[in-house]
């Protein structure tokens, strides 16, 4: 059971962190395509 709470933690600080940077990249790259999407309605 600790071996696996250890391993567990080592996944959340490693893959977590993957995860949580892949994320963060698609919340920002949607948010700016939406941003210059609004921008070129407004433009246009």
């Amino acid at each position: 059971m600790l071996g696996g709470h250890g391993f567990g933690m080592m996944g959340m600080m490693g893959f977590g962190w993957i995860i949580n940077l892949l994320l963060t990249g698609l919340v920002v790259y949607f948010a700016v395509k939406l941003a210059l999407r609004s921008q070129s309605k407004e433009k246009a």
